[in-house]
């Protein structure tokens, strides 16, 4: 059984499109496990058989913290899930020392952060250089958390709205990296995967997917869930 995870990002524009984009894939039989990342606004309001995830969380439960959300506000609509370290969020801001602080507070609320890593690197990068940076950010954002608690999602950020994804057998030399030199338990890749290529990076010794721009189409994400 694989895992697929569908960041929403900031789709759709309305609740409506996103309760039928919810409901359309209900109709999905899978032997996967999937998890939906809709906006923050969506999450009590979206029907779903499947998990939930949110595209992010703070790292403080309440305070002076205008426009976040914490780790107990997200388990009161049942969010199990948590991404954390999305590049686009590494690119306006966030560093490995809060990362990993947002680590720390989802699994104190029992939710399963999906660590994203490979902010930085560069297409054309060899294995070897794509594997020091990816050492440098777990080192930092896994600083005193317990690994097993945590999945991490391999995103070279040149692949992500790229339509170019990374070859098939590169994204499972570094899952196979990263679980063998930190102990994590799961490792997905993403970074413009779609219905045409999924199927290749399921077949190789991957977790499952971390899927952006076609989890927000209804065909194409249908299509992925359940190969």
């Amino acid at each position: 059984m694989k895992l697929i995870v569908g960041n929403w990002k900031l789709n759709p524009k309305t609740l409506k499109e996103a309760q039928k984009l919810a409901l359309a894939l209900n109709k999905a039989k899978t032997k996967n496990k999937v998890v939906l990342c809709p906006p923050y606004l969506y999450l009590p309001l979206i029907k779903s058989k499947f998990e939930l995830g949110s595209q992010d969380l703070f790292w403080q439960e309440q305070g002076a913290y205008t426009g976040q959300v914490s780790g107990s506000m997200l388990k009161q609509f049942k969010v199990k899930y948590a991404i954390i370290g999305h590049s686009e969020k590494r690119e306006v801001g966030d560093t490995d020392q809060e990362i990993n602080l947002k680590l720390k507070a989802a699994i104190a609320n029992k939710i399963i952060p999906i660590l994203c890593v490979g902010f930085g690197i560069e297409s054309g990068e060899d294995d070897e250089e794509v594997m020091i940076r990816i050492q440098n950010q777990l080192e930092l954002d896994l600083k005193d958390v317990d690994p097993s608690k945590v999945i991490v999602a391999y995103e070279p950020v040149w692949a992500i709205g790229s339509g170019k994804a990374a070859s098939a057998e590169h994204a499972e030399k570094t899952a196979m990296f990263i679980r063998m030199k930190f102990h994590i338990k799961k490792v997905l890749y993403g970074g413009s995967t779609n219905p045409t290529n999924a199927k290749e990076f399921l077949s190789k010794q991957i977790d499952g997917l971390l899927v952006g721009g076609s989890s927000i189409k209804a065909d194409d994400f249908y299509k992925m869930i359940t190969l």
